[in-house]
């Protein structure tokens, strides 16, 4: 059951740890189309300067418009991302105290199996002699 606890969250974490790269790259892909907008709506505005014609601005607006819904989108894939690797450290830290537990509590059962066992082994009448007697 111990053993399964830390298994659990290691598996945890390296699940987490996966979804946060997959966020990452989702982020970057998404900013690499913003700043493809980004060129084309410098594009067009410098279009615009020369000609002045309104449906350019008009297109220029409407790039601009569809530029910021992609930052959007990266700007919710990168709080994944965060929250991910956040989760993933904490799980980590969770399976390294859960087996720094389990190992000490596999040494305290040998430590009590090794008294038992010496205590087993003495004489009565030592023990009798080592414990104070009670007024």
């Amino acid at each position: 059951m111990r053993l399964f606890s830390v298994t659990t969250a290691v598996c945890v974490s390296l699940l987490t740890a996966a979804c946060a790269v997959g966020c990452w790259y989702r982020a970057e892909q998404l900013r690499s189309e913003a700043d493809w907008l980004l060129e084309r709506s410098k594009a067009q505005a410098s279009e615009f300067a020369r000609s002045f014609n309104d449906t350019l601005a008009t297109q220029q607006l409407e790039t601009f418009a569809k530029r910021r819904a992609v930052m959007e989108q990266a700007h919710l894939w990168q709080r994944g991302q965060a929250l991910g690797v956040m989760v993933s450290v904490m799980a980590a830290a969770c399976a390294w105290v859960l087996s720094l537990l389990r190992r000490l509590n596999g040494e305290l059962e040998d430590a009590s199996q090794e008294l038992e066992s010496a205590e087993a082994a003495e004489p009565l009448s030592v023990r009798a002699a080592i414990r104070p007697s009670r007024p």
